[in-house]
């Protein structure tokens, strides 16, 4: 699997592998963070949530079973640990050292929780080994704290056997607190008890702690399993030849031959001892020949996990905003394939956005089939106001006009499936390199409307329909040219051609700026002239937020008192006004040339900037009275 993960992605470009679709940690810590604040973490869905409590419910019928069938960092750490051996380099810790290095799984664990609970965010993904590798050190990972954690689980996986499931794995941990579930849940009873008495007195956060000493102290007292798991290698001393082949066979290195019944807490029944054992029947589960069972089980409770997800699914986001006899009366608005509703942040973002909408009494967001469900107040709004209120009109200038051009045409239209941003944004994409294409506008409308500002003598509304209905469509990306299938479908309704002055259009996207300084009013109009060069820089997207450090550049001359962008039929037109007995035309493209600029800033501070723009020629420009 994990081999598939990572070559699948180098040979079809447009498969993105998702290396937590069936994470049971996060999992976890979603469901904790659902019980806690009625949200789940990040992008977590049921999918993770199910196989998390899959997880557990077989360590309480059956043994620790993805620890040995299926946990991707035991895979690799225990292939480390062999290649170790063989150079007789590996050491198996025991005693005291053995049992009270085992704290730092619980304390990871305690850590983790916290703060993914806390922020709804896995604070996992920071340090995983495991997500970080696979992912290139990229999303949240922290590298900082990513890279130790996967140098320590290695390195120490060489060294000392099963450092990581033994003393690091926060997994592990949990796993065991499952393992010592009587005593878990009776804690956490207490908690909700002594919460029902004396509400919201004692928080989480203490439970958690509890429970985390509590699994540390029984396991490095014990080392054994209490009541669960129900299933154990069993050994039979009557055909057992003592030939200790199941203890240097056994990954955890326990001891079995020593023992009628392998009680260890590092027993994950991985069964490979009783395989490899050469005398038939010596080695049991539970006196019967069950060597097949573990693994049919690993299979039947992930596969059942996966049916039961696909049946349900939990919100990321439930909240309301008035009292439960409104909801009820309330109508309902549910909307699917909304791309941006992808994890807890943006499932965030969109209750906020909601909470503002007059009548709107609350949402749910649903991360894995990407909707969201509006209940809404009938009396106040409606439906068709709730989906106006979630789209988003979308805006990008996408290239600059030809020179010589003054009129540009608008060719309006209906699109169907273009609801969503991450859609919107994909339809730019189809354009951004389109020679003629110069902008693109989306207003909400069943469909959506969508505009485009193009120049007729490089291509048509025909093409850009054309464009538009393309099945699929290569574009470039940081690496290299990928595949995607828009489907997007062209909608009669709404059809509009039209055109538009080349000066309105680019007013309609770029700031017309107007800055005076260096005591402008103080001189009269006669005195004054003015400087008119050509600025195509003012339709340069990458360029507006460079403007204002021209603007600082040229205050430095005491002659120079205003600064002024003019959009023109032509190009766009930079007007600077200074006084002639104070400075020059030349003094001023001087000034504009200079490599660094002096740049003032607000907090009066002076600093060098490297000039972005490009070279004015010294003769270029019209002067003027």
């Amino acid at each position: 699997m994990l081999a598939y993960l990572v070559i699948r992605p180098l040979l079809d470009k447009n498969y993105g592998a998702d290396f937590e679709a069936y994470c049971p940690f996060g999992g976890m810590q979603a469901l904790a963070s659902f019980f806690s604040s009625n949200t789940l973490t990040c992008s977590m869905t049921t999918v993770q949530i199910a196989t998390g409590l899959a997880v557990l419910f077989g360590v309480i019928v059956v043994s620790k079973l993805f620890c040995s069938y299926i946990c991707p960092i035991g895979t690799v750490t225990e292939w480390i640990g062999e290649q170790a051996r063989k150079m007789k380099m590996q050491v198996t810790l025991s005693g005291k050292p053995d049992r009270f290095i085992r704290i730092l799984k619980y304390s990871l664990l305690f850590i983790t929780f916290y703060y993914s609970v806390s922020s709804s965010e896995l604070f996992c993904r920071k340090f995983d080994p495991y997500y970080a590798s696979f992912t290139g050190f990229s999303g949240d990972v922290v590298w900082y704290f990513a890279l130790p954690a996967l140098i320590l689980t290695m390195v120490g996986s060489f060294f000392i056997r099963q450092f990581w499931c033994k003393y690091l794995c926060p997994l592990g941990a949990i796993t065991n607190l499952a393992a010592y579930a009587l005593p878990s849940v009776s804690l956490a009873l207490i908690w909700v008890l002594a919460n029902s008495i004396f509400p919201g007195t004692i928080s989480w956060i203490w439970l958690a702690a509890c429970i985390c000493l509590l699994g540390f102290l029984l396991e490095a007292t014990t080392l054994k399993f209490l009541i669960f798991p129900p299933l154990r290698i069993t050994r039979n001393s009557g055909i057992c030849t003592s030939c200790r082949i199941c203890d240097k066979k056994c990954p955890m290195s326990i001891p079995i031959s020593t023992v009628d019944k392998v009680n260890h807490i590092d027993c994950h029944l991985c069964v490979e001892c009783v395989v490899k054992c050469p005398e038939k029947a010596a080695l049991t589960i539970n006196n019967k020949q069950w060597n097949w069972l573990p693994s049919a089980a690993s299979v039947i409770l992930i596969a059942s996990a996966l049916i039961i997800s696909s049946a349900y699914e939990l919100p990321t986001i439930s909240e309301r905003w008035v009292e439960t006899s409104r909801i009820k009366e309330a109508g309902v608005f549910e909307m699917s394939g909304l791309k941006n509703i992808k994890c807890f942040g943006s499932s965030r973002s969109f209750a906020n956005q909601m909470k503002e909408v007059p009548g709107v009494l609350g949402v749910e967001t649903y991360v894995k089939h990407h909707k969201v469900r509006v209940y809404f107040d009938t009396k106040l709004t409606g439906s068709e106001k709730i989906k106006e209120a979630i789209f988003s009109p979308y805006s990008e200038f996408l290239n600059s006009p030809a020179a010589g051009l003054t009129t540009i045409k608008t060719f309006s239209v209906g699109i169907d499936h273009c609801f969503d941003p991450n859609d919107q944004s994909l339809l730019a994409e189809l354009f951004r390199d389109q020679k003629g294409v110069m902008s693109l506008e989306t207003t909400f409308g069943e469909p959506i409307q969508a505009t485009f500002y193009y120049d007729p003598g490089l291509i048509s509304s025909e093409k850009i329909k054309s464009r538009i209905e393309q099945k699929s469509v290569e574009l470039k990306g940081e690496e290299g040219t990928f595949t995607v299938e828009p489907g997007f479908a062209i909608n009669s309704k709404g059809q509009s051609e039209g055109t538009m002055e080349k000066a309105a259009f680019l007013e309609r996207y770029f700031e017309s700026r107007d800055v005076k300084f260096n005591k402008f009013d103080s001189y009269s109009a006669s005195s004054v002239k003015t400087l008119n060069l050509p600025f195509p820089s003012a339709m340069d997207p990458e360029m507006q937020d460079w403007i204002p450090y021209l603007v600082s550049q040229l205050s430095n001359d005491d002659g120079v008192i205003r600064f002024k962008i003019e959009f023109t039929s032509s190009d766009p037109l930079l007007l600077i006004s200074y006084v002639p007995t104070m400075t020059t035309r030349d003094k001023i493209i001087k000034l504009m040339n200079e490599p660094t600029f002096m740049v003032h800033y607000p907090d009066k501070s002076v600093k060098k900037v490297k000039n972005p723009f490009p070279i004015v020629l010294s003769g270029s420009g019209k002067e003027s009275k």
